[in-house]
């Protein structure tokens, strides 16, 4: 009688080939997965590092009040009262909290700041204030720190009114909530001077 052990199959080689090619993908995916996040985590650093340093610069002025209160509702960003909203000093608008975060109102300081009447700026975004000095990168990151929970962030940048002309601009960002879920975002700019300031980035 034939021993049974000798009816056994051979190893098939290729399958035993395709699944260390595929565990070796795995494994190179893994090592560039995390090479990203620490490039990524190490890039944030840098922009956060450059940040801090400007922001410090604009809070040691004694000649800019740095201390911007934020409203916490939509309500309270943009009152329906127009007399109410007009009569604030702060020039603020507001965004959606998704998409590309375009303007949905604003008020009288900050048309009489940027140029732009609230009808011509809802339903787009804020690249209509961008031009090449913007600091782009700070401003992705103040997006996404609010995203992750922070209540207020600041960040300087350069923005340009409709005619063209630039000002350099102590943002302030922070979202409004309802039901304790995040729908829109304000923005409350301060001017602080012509020019890019060395934020070019």
């Amino acid at each position: 009688m034939i021993p049974q052990s000798l009816y056994k199959s051979k190893p098939d080689l290729r399958k035993e080939i395709k699944g260390a090619k595929i565990v070796q993908k795995q494994e190179t995916w893994q090592k560039f997965c995390v090479i990203s996040r620490m490039r990524k985590k190490l890039h944030r650093r840098k922009i956060r590092k450059a940040d801090a340093a400007h922001l410090a610069q604009v809070r040691d002025d004694s000649t800019i009040n740095s201390d911007v209160t934020v409203p916490r509702t939509l309500d309270e960003a943009l009152p329906k009262d127009l007399s109410i909203r007009n009569a604030d000093e702060r020039a603020i608008v507001v965004t959606e909290a998704a998409g590309s975060f375009n303007m949905i109102g604003c008020n009288k300081a900050w048309e009489n700041l940027c140029g732009f009447a609230e009808c011509e700026i809802v339903g787009k975004d804020s690249s209509v204030l961008q031009g090449p000095d913007t600091n782009y990168d700070g401003l992705r990151d103040a997006v996404s720190r609010l995203f992750e929970g922070e209540k207020k962030v600041n960040v300087v940048t350069t923005n340009y009114r409709k005619d063209g002309s630039k000002f350099r601009n102590y943002l302030t960002l922070a979202p409004l909530k309802e039901n304790g879920k995040i729908t829109h975002f304000v923005a409350i700019l301060k001017d602080i001077g012509s020019g890019s300031g060395g934020m070019k980035q």
